[in-house]
């Protein structure tokens, strides 16, 4: 490969060259929010009864954003298990044992007096620590009022639908063996992490669901200083792949965390296969982008290539410093902006005019500047235009990716642009 093909080649990982296709203007919308409990919506609906007639007035009139705090954070609501009791999925009720279940080595406590079986594995646990983190334990467990031949070691068995790698890494930090937040550098992983804000949210354990969306906004941040400061595998507290930024769109939408949605769908732009064929889990299931924000990736790829092509441009304008000290700085940078071009023509969606438009051209401005000498302050030039053109993308991330966010910080409010 020849010098001059090879300063061409960007050294952050390369996008996807899969160009966008054409979609139809509309797609079907999914719900925004899903049931905590899908058993128990499919079992009201076969329940026949007239209601009362002021009955669950209060309740029709709440709308889901009536139990937003301010900070994002679902508020507690009060479960009346006494008016529902009859509408309780048979998942949570009491059930009897077969052989075929076990233990959980690490949530099996001797003095523990409640089992909670999900699917094969059982956890034996504290009841009065549950439910003193947890208003949805609380009313579940006082419904569960088994028979003697509903035990397993003279504990009540209450059986959960929940999978049960999502409620082991609940019931570990409720009952302290799992220390979180983690230390700085005791990295964790994401899909423990996503996890914890998907039961921490359905059973309303609101302070570990404070916790756990702080660590998920410190890697999907609102932040380009601080986007800078974490890599492509995450940063000192969390563990990530290329592909959980699926599962971090769908929890940014479970949570009504818009904030989140711009990186994470800025991210899903770079994906490949998982990005139709999605993510399996540890449980088996599929992790997918719903179709309304698969549609909003695959728009944002468009706006992505433009957004890289302006960049490249402005950065490889011909234009010296006004400091320039150099004879040749002019008539290089006119070759530099040629062959930035060139290699635009023969790769329109490349690593020049890709979907990573938020990546920094530094090491490519380096790379030819060995073939073109610059004087110093050209070369700093160079690296604060591809400073600016980073700004100005943060900027227009949100639009970029369809999505509205009230806290967006615009880096370019500081900033003196560079000439």
């Amino acid at each position: 490969m020849s010098l001059r093909k090879a300063v061409l080649q960007r050294i952050t990982p390369l996008p996807s060259r899969t160009p966008s296709p054409s979609l139809p203007h509309e797609w079907t919308q999914s719900p925004d929010t899903e049931p905590v409990f899908p058993d128990l919506v499919q079992h009201q609906q076969q329940i026949h009864r007239e209601p009362e007639p002021d009955e669950h007035i209060a309740s029709r009139s709440k709308s889901p954003d009536s139990f937003m705090a301010p900070n994002g954070v679902v508020k507690r609501w009060r479960v009346n298990i006494t008016d529902h009791a009859a509408s309780l999925p048979s998942e949570l009720a009491t059930v009897s044992l077969s052989g075929t279940v076990k233990r959980d080595p690490d949530l099996w406590f001797e003095d523990g007096n409640i089992v909670l079986l999900c699917r094969d594995t059982a956890f034996r646990v504290y009841r009065g620590l549950l439910t003193r983190h947890s208003v949805i334990f609380r009313d579940l467990f006082s419904m569960a009022q088994p028979s003697a031949s509903e035990t397993m070691e003279s504990c009540p068995v209450v059986h959960i639908s929940d999978p049960p790698d999502d409620l082991r890494h609940l019931l570990r930090v409720l009952c302290g063996t799992r220390k979180f937040p983690v230390i700085p550098g005791e990295r964790m992983e994401f899909a423990e992490l996503a996890a914890l804000i998907r039961m921490s949210h359905k059973y309303h354990v609101e302070d570990l669901h404070s916790r756990a969306m702080h660590h998920l906004k410190l890697y999907f941040t609102n932040d380009l200083a601080i986007w800078d400061t974490a890599g492509v595998d995450g940063n000192l507290f969390l563990h990530i792949t290329p592909p959980d930024a699926i599962a971090a769109v769908n929890l940014a939408r479970l949570t009504h965390a818009d904030s989140v949605l711009p990186t994470a769908l800025y991210l899903c732009c770079q994906l490949d296969a998982e990005l139709t064929a999605g993510v399996e889990r540890a449980d088996g299931s599929t992790e997918r982008l719903e179709p309304k924000d698969l549609e909003l990736v695959l728009r944002g790829r468009t706006e992505l290539v433009r957004a890289s092509t302006r960049g490249a441009c402005t950065i490889c304008r011909p234009a010296p410093s006004a400091q320039c000290a150099g004879k040749g700085c002019e008539r290089a940078l006119r070759e530099i902006l040629n062959m930035m071009l060139d290699g635009l023509q023969k790769d329109p969606i490349g690593d020049i005019a890709g979907y990573a438009a938020l990546d920094s051209w530094e090491h490519w401005i380096e790379d030819v500047v060995e073939l073109w000498p610059l004087c110093e302050p050209c070369r700093a030039m160079l690296h604060a235009r591809d400073l600016d053109v980073r700004r100005d993308v943060w900027k227009r991330l949100p639009q970029y990716m369809g999505v509205v966010v009230e806290d967006w910080k615009d880096p370019t409010v500081s900033a003196t642009p560079t000439k």
